[in-house]
């Protein structure tokens, strides 16, 4: 589905702010909004890797998107690595998708990359996706969809010169003894950076709610974090709009909180065959309630005053 038609207004947005500021006096009961999340479904037609059973998350997925269907959500959101390689394996989950009846916001991972170098320029247009980073609104809160892969050893053809400064800067990184030194992670580019200064600095003068969602976490440190984490988590603790970060990449799940921002890994739907992952998310003025359903983990998230 494409994102243009369901972007939500200006109008809309404007209409919530008063519901925000009164839910915040007392607590509000009802959620402002509710919706889907999927992360890291991983498809592809081959044999089990250890715990990673490729063909079993099509099945699934369709369990997944029967019970988020029934929740009667406006959107579900997925974070990325929805195949696991070969673009023909989009053909296979894609579809399994419109039982939602809802729009889905995709972004990227590092496995969607892992096609043939001429087919990369595609997985954008396939997904539905605008462009690699993007935001929509939905009862005025602003969800801002990062490319974590667009400083990346995998992102860009392997003789393009992205890819070329990419290596450069796993070098650098390598030397350091960074713990996200690897190359299945990536980074934001300068000119991702400056793109999300700007949106996060009109969202603080809209007083607008922001969830900002990437591939990669930020934190906690480790062998599937973001090149350059501790730029982009001084950025997001620089406004207040910035209600928390939601990510993918490591499947085994984590949660850290710093300086008010909670930062959520949510699990992957692919290990064995009979554990499923998935989430339905309410978001209040004060918190962030995420009720988990299989290997996912229920939590309440406080939000910063």
């Amino acid at each position: 589905m494409k994102r243009r038609t369901f972007l939500g207004s200006t109008a809309a947005a404007a209409g919530i702010l008063p519901r925000l500021a009164a839910a915040a006096e007392g607590g509000d009961s009802e959620p402002i909004l509710r919706f889907g999340l999927i992360t890291d479904a991983q498809y592809a037609d081959c044999e089990a890797e250890g715990e990673r059973h490729y063909r079993s998350t099509p099945e699934k997925l369709k369990r997944a998107v029967e019970a988020l269907h029934g929740e009667k959500l406006p959107f579900t959101l997925h974070l990325g690595d929805f195949i696991d390689r070969e673009f023909k394996s989009f053909d296979v989950m894609l579809p399994l998708l419109n039982g939602l009846e809802h729009p889905v916001y995709h972004l990227l991972g590092n496995h969607d990359y892992s096609v043939a170098d001429t087919e990369k320029a595609r997985i954008v247009s396939t997904l539905g996706m605008s462009h690699d980073y993007y935001t929509f609104r939905s009862k005025g809160i602003r969800f801002i969809m990062t490319d974590t892969n667009d400083l990346s050893v995998y992102r860009n053809p392997s003789d393009s010169p992205e890819t070329a400064k990419a290596k450069d800067v796993l070098k650098g990184l390598e030397a350091a003894n960074a713990p996200g030194a690897k190359p299945w992670n990536g980074g934001m580019s300068n000119v991702q950076l400056a793109w999300l200064e700007r949106e996060l600095s009109a969202a603080d003068a809209a007083k607008e709610k922001v969830i900002v969602c990437g591939h990669h976490p930020l934190i906690p440190a480790g062998m599937h974090q973001v090149w350059n984490h501790a730029e982009i988590i001084a950025m997001l603790e620089r406004h207040p709009c910035v209600m928390a970060w939601f990510n993918g990449h490591n499947h085994a799940g984590a949660f850290e909180e710093r300086n008010g921002i909670p930062y959520v890994t949510f699990r992957s739907m692919l290990h064995f065959p009979e554990n499923n992952a998935y989430s339905v998310v309410e978001v209040h003025s004060d918190r962030i309630l995420i009720k988990g359903f299989g290997r996912e983990v229920s939590r309440e998230l406080k939000l910063r005053a």
